[in-house]
């Protein structure tokens, strides 16, 4: 049940010879469920209460256990037994019996009724309920329900063993097996012996490498056509997720595959190809190979978009009303609106599909605010979202109307495992509009647009010159590609005399020039700076005594309004190892009792940290948690596992053990992670090792987020890379081509 790898809080131990325990489970200390190493306290046949530390594959109180190990002397925590192997079984004395049932596996089981039950059967009890849990059902308190419940227990917790024995005998940790288990259940030995390339396509955290390890342990040769085949599909759905491509070509495909599956260069896949497409695996379009959901999802965005471009709006809004509008507002704001600013305004009551972009500073806020004016001038329905909840709060405070995500506003059902609106129950609006749209994928466009009726108008709003979406697609980008399609750039900057120099950088940047940022003197004063440093070591240190101590002193931001960015999560200057520099000094070890810390996989996570959402989890609450929901970590249970996160909106999100890994500290993010987040200050760190990922979008993204405060710590060359490279990694996507020929269908 679990292996003998040693464990670094067992150090400085002296060892026996090895013997064997027996035992119940009275509590468990503490869990790794990365790793399975678990400190629990067992009853033992022999003596009193003992500590047992060891990995662990699934354990719980009231576990009867035989492990075999040695005694040992902790020079920290004194006397426990350290297990080498561990068998669990089910009680047989009627005593132990009892309180295994009274443990709480089945609702309704106290001890009262266990008492009953054990008083009844004496020793046969677990061999009646596995046999004949009608019998149970004549004793007061228990019924034929509960009766039934407990073998179903009793026959799960047996199968839940084996299956996590299973697992972890093929190298699968204790965290990511307890997942595979969730999602596969009773199937789980039945469908990874099958297929366990099954594992890197449906089971977040499991790549192909790790898949393809237990496939050999299983006896699949590594021609066999099962792993090649896998091998195809997994490649272009690392493109997809990695890369943000919607497909790759023939040769594309034939090589990176050849590269995953280590096969030689002579080696043809064109005949499993043929047999993916044959099988519905695979979609060809004209030798571009599609996986069937972003094929589906591409189809249904041209389709939406195509329609739209043949037709006129169905808002009955005179041009009058908008003409009042838009002089209320320039008399409420002080300033006249340009040209394209007054056209984008006219063009959102005429046009059922409008794409609006600018840079910062162009007005795009100004613009939602006298469209928004105008519908609600003439009592139409109006909704706001953002793909973030950030970007959402942000509209809703301008318009003085409510917004929400994407995914809010479409209201996923974790039952259906999809969105309630769709085509068959669409939205209800005569207008949706839609900030920071360089942010959608094309998955999430594809919900979006098939819960649009053709009679409400939709208006997206962003910045081309970001960063594209996480997920794949730039559906921005190549919507604005098209002239078929309304669209408006706004391209005047508008200055105030409070007017920040940040937007010069960002637009320096944008223009392809190196922007002059001054350098700290003491003198100049600034709302941007450039730290020159070049070695890591350097720009960690630095980093460090910027957030912790010299902003907020100098500037008055608390570090809670700090944000660092970087380009990459790996490597010294990555996130990972930023994040664990900025904990160490804004909340560091001993700053707050053990018990409220908890480590999850290589992190210790401690009251009072700053925490990022990395996955989309419908579930874990009501309204869901998103990709890049940030908060605090506001209270942890150490023992049960469970922690508790604020999150920016106020809401208290309970996170179970299982759930932890979707955590990860936040004092420094990337610069993709940060998108849709308008940040009071931001240290960028820009450096040669980051080369491959330096290009003009990334930083002005970056440079966009800075609202009062930017400092970028780096080396001169690096922001030069940046801001002169641009299109090193272009996106594949055929949306264009799919709308332009749909529009010449019709």
């Amino acid at each position: 049940m679990f292996d003998n790898n040693s464990d670094p809080k067992t150090t400085n131990q002296s060892y026996n010879s090895e013997k064997v325990i027996r035992g119940v489970v009275t509590r468990i200390v503490f869990k790794n469920e990365e790793n399975g190493y678990t400190v629990l306290k067992m009853n033992s046949e022999s003596s009193s209460e003992i500590t047992v530390v060891g990995k662990f594959v699934s354990v719980h109180i009231g576990s009867h256990l035989i492990v075999r190990g040695n005694e040992s002397s902790h020079s920290k925590y004194g006397s426990q037994f350290n297990a080498i192997s561990s068998t669990e079984t089910e009680p047989s004395s009627a005593k132990d019996i009892e309180k295994y049932l009274a443990s709480g596996l089945v609702k309704g089981i106290g001890p009262k009724t266990a008492e009953r039950i054990v008083e009844f059967f004496g020793e046969k009890t677990i061999e009646m309920i596995h046999k004949q849990p009608d019998a149970l059902a004549k004793i007061s308190g228990v019924g034929l329900h509960k009766a039934r419940l407990l073998q179903e227990a009793f026959t799960e917790q047996a199968e839940e063993r084996e299956t996590m024995r299973f697992l972890l005998e093929h190298n699968i940790s204790s965290l990511l097996a307890h997942k595979i288990f969730r999602l596969y259940g009773q199937k789980t030995v039945e469908i990874i012996t099958k297929n366990p390339y099954r594992l890197a396509q449906e089971v977040w955290g499991v790549g192909f490498t790790t898949a393809d390890q237990i496939a050999a342990n299983l006896g699949i040769k590594a021609d066999s056509p099962l792993r090649l085949k896998a091998g195809i599909l997994y490649t272009i759905q690392k493109a997809a997720e990695g890369e943000g491509h919607c497909f790759l070509t023939g040769t594309i495909l034939s090589e990176r595959a050849k590269s995953l599956l280590e096969l030689e260069d002579n080696i043809d896949l064109s005949p499993f190809v043929d047999e993916l497409k044959t099988e519905g695996d695979l979609i060809d379009m004209e030798g571009n190979y599609y996986l069937p959901a972003l094929d589906r999802a591409e189809d249904s965005v041209a389709y939406f978009v195509s329609k739209r471009c043949q037709a006129l709006s169905n808002t009955k809004i005179p041009e009058s009303l908008v003409t009042d509008t838009i002089s209320q507002i320039i008399k409420k704001l002080s300033f006249d609106f340009s040209v394209e600013q007054k056209e984008a305004v006219y063009r959102s009551i005429k046009y059922p599909l409008l794409v609006i972009t600018g840079g910062p500073g162009c007005g795009k806020t100004t613009i939602i605010q006298a469209i928004t004016a105008a519908y609600e001038a003439a009592g139409q329905i109006i909704k706001l979202a953002a793909p973030t909840g950030r970007a959402a709060q942000r509209m809703s405070q301008v318009c003085a109307l409510p917004a929400s995500t994407i995914h809010r506003l479409l209201k996923f059902d974790p039952i259906k495992r999809g969105f309630i609106h769709g085509p068959k129950d669409p939205l209800i609006a005569d207008i949706i509009i839609v900030d920071e749209a360089s942010m959608i994928d094309i998955y999430l466009a594809q919900s979006l647009f098939s819960a649009i009726s053709d009679k409400t108008t939709i208006i997206l709003v962003g910045d081309k010159d970001q960063l594209p979406s996480v997920g794949p697609g730039r559906i921005l980008g190549d919507l604005l590609s098209l002239t078929e399609i309304q669209s408006i750039s706004l391209s005047r900057i508008f200055r105030r005399k409070e007017e920040s120099s940040i937007n010069d950088i960002a637009h320096a940047i944008n223009s392809g020039n190196v922007p002059n940022i001054p350098v700290p003197d003491g003198e100049t004063k600034a709302d941007a700076y450039f730290i020159p440093k070049s070695e890591p070591e350097e720009i960690t240190s630095l980093v460090r005594k910027l957030v912790a101590e010299q902003i907020p002193k100098k500037f008055g931001i608390s570090a809670q309004e700090i944000v660092v960015l970087t380009p990459s999560n790996r490597g010294p200057l990555g996130t990972i190892a930023l994040n664990q520099q900025l904990q160490a000094h804004l909340n560091p070890p001993g700053s707050i009792d053990s018990e409220q810390e908890i480590e999850v996989g290589e992190t210790i996570l401690r009251i009072g940290d700053r925490v990022c959402q990395r996955v989309n989890n419908y579930q874990i609450d009501e309204a869901g948690v998103f990709n890049g929901d940030t908060g605090q970590v506001y209270s942890i249970d150490k023992y049960s596992g469970r922690l508790t996160v604020e999150l920016w909106d106020g809401r208290l999100i309970d996170y179970e053990r299982a759930e932890l890994p979707q955590l990860a500290l936040a004092y420094a993010v990337t610069v993709h992670r940060s998108q849709g987040s308008e940040i009071p200050c931001v240290v960028m760190v820009l450096h040669d090792s980051h080369y491959a990922l330096l290009e003009r979008q990334l930083v002005y993204t970056g440079v966009t987020r800075a609202k009062k405060l930017l400092i970028i710590v780096g080396s001169k060359r690096a922001l030069a890379i940046a801001s002169k490279r641009t299109n090193t990694h272009r996106r594949l996507t055929r949306l264009p081509l799919r709308i332009r020929e749909l529009i010449g269908e019709y």
